[in-house]
């Protein structure tokens, strides 16, 4: 029986705790594309490993029988792209240069031997406009003939990534080194509009009419109340995402945070208000939950990105100032992130520099993308101070 094939590049938490399961729950043969050497060649010599759902032991899986690939080895990858039923990619939004030559050349080839069918790009990436980024770093790579094949039989597809996955502590760790802890979601919605032909049958992957709406509504909830608990979880010492999303004084900050997301995206977007408010409160439960051990180190790493114009933080506290609301909790969560200092975060290290360089509006210029003047950098500014005394 004909196999359904799938190249999935990147074999992280995400690619390994959630695309592969969804993938092996729908009948694919998996391929792993990977940079890693050492990750590559766990893979090749376990040949299997163990998610454990949290709070839902009875839905824990095995994932085997995948094929992995290094990424050094671009025939290789480009051959499985090119007779691949469909392409994952979570890898992380600034690396998607590294992986264009590989598609580039994985469409040409497809393009050359007259492949029938259309063949659909999956992104499982947190980042702005990834899809548009990622068509224009491959469509600058094609011959005239391949990038007219490609506008035709290529779509790039963005997606919101819903569960969380960790790695295991201690004894399940040692017992399985790629054994991953992840949460009971089993949804992946996906821009429907973004497909070329009927989108992949993979369980879980649901095509969404206003998508990019439901994608600003995702990072300016879910993404800005995890920053407005994890930042100032760090600076009150917590070291769960549980914990600090459990401590009374967050919690209330959160919820007002979450108030004024929510206020700005109605008004923005049209969302119901009663329904916005419930997805609200839904991510600061699922933050709450305990069952789910996730370290506040990883929901902090890499402020700069997190800090940008667009992204969780800034993005929602300026779209509330357009529309009249005051965003004070999100500033508070601003002026935390603008104070996180780990010595293990390279990012952190540098968001620092730039601080100790040029002050806090050198940070507003260079990371933020606002007006030092302006309203809004006043409100982080007061919240600096805040955090500096406590």
């Amino acid at each position: 029986m004909h196999h359904k094939y799938a190249v999935v590049f990147g074999a992280g938490k995400i690619a390994r705790g959630f695309i592969a399961h969804l993938l092996q729950l729908s009948g694919y043969h998996i391929t792993f594309v990977e940079r890693q050497p050492d990750l590559v060649a766990q893979l090749r010599a376990r040949g299997s490993y163990r998610i454990h759902i949290m709070g839902a032991p009875e839905r824990s899986d095995v994932i085997s029988g995948f094929g992995v690939l290094s990424s050094a080895d671009l025939p290789a990858v480009a051959r499985q792209v090119s007779s691949a039923d469909v392409v994952f990619v979570s890898i992380g939004g600034p690396n998607l240069p590294e992986i264009a030559p590989h598609l580039a050349e994985g469409i040409a080839r497809a393009c050359a031997a007259g492949r029938p069918t259309p063949l659909n790009i999956i992104l499982a990436e947190n980042y702005f406009q990834p899809a548009r980024w990622l068509r224009d770093l491959i469509g600058q790579r094609l011959s005239p003939g391949a990038a007219a094949w490609f506008s035709e039989n290529v779509g790039i597809v963005e997606t919101m990534v819903l569960r969380s996955t960790v790695e295991p502590d201690g004894e399940l760790r040692a017992q399985d080194p790629l054994a991953l802890k992840a949460q009971d979601m089993w949804e992946m919605p996906a821009d429907k509009n973004a497909f070329i032909g009927d989108p992949p049958p993979v369980r879980g992957l649901i095509p969404k009419d206003d998508f990019q709406g439901g994608l600003v509504r995702k990072l300016f909830t879910y993404n800005a109340l995890n920053a407005v608990i994890s930042y100032p979880g760090y600076l009150k010492g917590y070291e769960l995402l549980s914990d600090a999303a459990n401590d009374p004084e967050l919690a209330s900050l959160a919820r007002a945070a979450g108030e004024e997301s929510s206020r700005a995206l109605c008004a923005a977007f049209g969302f119901d208000p009663e329904d916005q408010r419930r997805f609200a409160e839904s991510a600061l439960a699922k933050y709450q939950k305990r069952e789910i051990v996730d370290p506040i180190e990883r929901n902090t790493r890499d402020p700069i990105r997190k800090l940008a114009r667009h992204d969780r933080l800034i993005g929602p506290a300026s779209l509330a100032l357009e529309h009249g609301i005051q965003p004070l909790a999100l500033s508070q969560g601003i002026g935390a992130a603008l104070r996180y200092d780990y010595p293990g975060d390279p990012a952190a290290q540098r968001l620092q520099a730039i601080i100790r360089q040029g002050g806090l509006d050198a940070a507003f210029i260079q990371v933020c993308g606002i007006e030092p003047h302006g309203e809004l950098a006043a409100l982080i500014r007061e919240a600096c101070r805040q955090w500096s005394k406590s």
